[in-house]
């Protein structure tokens, strides 16, 4: 009779425990191949790297890191190695204290950035391309083949930022909001440094597809500000016959 109750405690305690244990394996290998699926545009090599990590520390990289990156307005103009370096460094000494694991990965997190900068480059292309002019279009899509840098990607961050950070507009471009949820509301009609353009020029990386490029950085500022943040179609068609006769004569 003992034989018979120590088998039975022993299949409660040992086969029922390893049951439950298998069960979590199961239910925790779903949880890492969702997130697999997540990042499917990475390559291969950065996907399991991010993957391990979230794997054995149950930490979401992509978010850390793209928590920093936002918080550099020219991250959609990088398009060199030093550039992304930089920025991983940038990184590293932001989140080494919180995410100690990441010491001696300083490669693979510069590898997961500059991936990162495709992959997020590429989603702003699902969105569609805007039809603005021949002259603005070719820019656009030359800039890509060539340099692997979306502009629409940039100019949406940008704009993006510029609308949630009133604090930032200068006070010659700002009305007061008949929104209760806004204090102002921006001056979009205004006829310069639109969108802190001025000052965003100066300091924008010198490269080749930038220079000389400042009113064609300013169009596509004033696309996605009317067409996701204001809805005014009317005063884009005028803006439009404004600018593009003289962007056509340059």
């Amino acid at each position: 009779m003992k034989i018979c109750v120590d088998y039975v405690f022993e299949y409660f305690n040992n086969y029922l425990n390893i049951t439950e244990a298998e069960e979590k394996t199961v239910l925790h290998n779903e949880k890492l191949e969702k997130y697999r699926k997540q990042l499917r545009e990475y390559e291969p090599e950065v996907r399991e790297w991010v993957v391990d990590i979230y794997n054995e520390y149950g930490k979401q990289i992509h978010k850390y890191v793209g928590n920093i990156v936002k918080e550099n307005e020219f991250f959609f103009l990088y398009n060199a190695d030093s550039e992304f370096r930089n920025a991983s460094y940038d990184c590293y000494s932001q989140l080494v204290k919180k995410l100690p694991f990441l010491k001696d990965q300083t490669e693979m997190l510069f590898l997961f950035i500059k991936d990162y900068h495709r992959v997020e480059s590429q989603q702003r292309f699902n969105f569609g391309t805007p039809i603005i002019s021949d002259e603005v279009n070719d820019w656009i899509d030359k800039t890509w083949a060539k340099h692997q840098v979306n502009l629409l990607a940039f100019a949406y961050d940008w704009i993006n930022s510029f609308y949630d950070n009133e604090d930032i507009w200068p006070s010659t471009h700002r009305k007061k909001s008949l929104n209760t949820w806004r204090k102002y509301d921006y001056d979009y009609k205004k006829k310069s440094n639109l969108f802190n353009l001025d000052s965003l020029y100066r300091k924008m990386p010198k490269k080749s597809f930038t220079k000389g490029r400042k009113q064609e950085f300013e169009i596509l500022f004033m696309y996605y500000w009317l067409h996701d943040m204001e809805g005014d179609n009317d005063y884009w068609q005028e803006y439009l016959e404004a600018v593009l006769p003289a962007l056509r004569k340059e």
